[in-house]
């Protein structure tokens, strides 16, 4: 049985404890006063990383200086007494203060006396918050039944960003047969990342201001959420986790593609590649390009497919067949859940799109996006690929 002891205060007590500590702030207040500090700290110059690859390059180079923000002015008219109440947050005409911050030191004794701290005895222990917040879960998510071969082949009015010379129908190619069909007989997708460490806002590592190696933090953490689904949709999914752009982006696509080409080695059955990002752009006041819709009454991550061609002259004779995946991918997520595409994106670079004739580059979110939003669209963007390739 624990034993307590008695602590009898009275009022002659708490006036003595006022005395002796109203002096002590009033000695804390001139040391103050007589050395300010100066808070002349320069802040530190934040640069953005722009890899200067395949047409790549999203990131802005440079952000504006971070405005200096001041302590505000106390009152003109205020007293030394005023001020020691201010500091101390003792007041020895209110000897409840007293005692209330006396009751917190014993509680921190004694939760210290009784083992609660690992610290070193030698060494201050750093100041915690009483109670951590909870980790960021995703929010709970609604899943859309997948639409019907004739809904996803009757689209109208798809949108597109084509950066080439060709005349492209999306709404014809929705209607089109996939080149790509699944026979199920071992992995037919595989997932990749060629910027494997792009990752969303607050996530970076240190010293880096887009990236972190944590695959918990980064692409990875993204291409797991796309893998478990495909696979709950009955489609056998290879996600490899390679690192192929740190600690240099330089080459990054070729790595990449040594990385695709092992795998379908290993894996012959594999007809779809997915290469997965996010986007990237960094404005001139330093904010981030955070693209987002609400989707089940949740905030989530926009997501653009991107295709290749053979504009520049590189080998890619079968890219129509890539966008006719992409299109009718674009049409189910539209069909499950609206808000969640951008339009469509054409390039003239070729990304490595050439190995299969279901290869898909997907920007999901951006650098202002968070984490939470990525993995809920990531999860959104699999039931519309499922759905293409299942009923498409």
């Amino acid at each position: 049985m624990r034993r307590f002891r008695t602590f009898i205060i009275t009022k002659q007590h708490i006036y003595r404890a006022a005395i002796a500590l109203t002096a002590a702030a009033a000695f804390t207040a001139c040391a103050v006063i007589a050395f300010p500090d100066k808070g002349d700290t320069e802040p530190e110059a934040v640069t953005a990383y722009s890899p200067a690859e395949e047409g790549t390059s999203y990131e802005d180079d440079s952000y504006k200086d971070i405005i200096e923000q001041g302590l505000p002015n106390e009152n003109d008219g205020a007293s030394l007494l005023g001020t020691i109440k201010k500091l101390v947050g003792l007041d020895a005409d209110k000897p409840e203060t007293i005692i209330n911050s006396a009751s917190e030191t014993i509680k921190e004794a004694a939760e210290q006396g009784s083992g609660g701290t690992d610290q070193p005895s030698s060494e201050a222990a750093p100041s915690q918050p009483a109670t951590e917040p909870p980790p960021t879960e995703a929010p709970v998510q609604v899943r859309a039944e997948l639409p019907s071969h004739e809904e996803i082949a009757s689209s109208v009015g798809l949108e597109i960003n084509n950066a080439t010379n060709y005349n492209v129908d999306l709404d014809a190619m929705c209607a089109a047969e996939l080149a790509t069909k699944l026979t199920h007989e071992g992995p037919e997708v595989l997932i990749v990342h060629t910027h494997t460490t792009e990752c969303f806002d607050g996530d970076a590592m240190s010293g880096e201001s887009e990236r972190t190696t944590n695959p918990d933090l980064n692409m990875c953490a993204v291409g797991d959420v796309i893998a478990e689904t495909l696979e709950a949709h009955g489609i056998e999914t290879v996600h490899d986790t390679s690192i192929h752009d740190y600690p240099t982006y330089q080459s990054a696509y070729t790595r990449t593609l040594e990385t695709i080409n092992k795998n379908m080695e290993q894996y012959p059955s594999i007809k779809v590649v997915l290469d997965v990002h996010r986007d990237a752009y960094i404005y001139n006041d330093g904010s981030k390009l955070r693209v987002a819709a609400e989707i089940n009454g949740a905030e989530t991550a926009q997501v653009m497919l991107v295709i290749g061609t053979d504009s520049m002259g590189l080998y890619h004779p079968h890219w129509r067949d890539n966008l006719t995946l992409a299109a009718k991918i674009q049409n189910a997520a539209e069909i499950m859940y609206p808000g969640l595409m951008r339009p469509i994106n054409l390039r003239r670079e070729r990304f490595n799109m050439h190995v299969t004739r279901g290869s898909l580059l997907l920007e999901i979110g951006s650098n202002g996006n968070s984490l939470a939003e990525a993995k809920t669209a990531g999860a959104y963007i699999a039931d519309a690929i499922a759905a293409a390739l299942l009923n498409g």
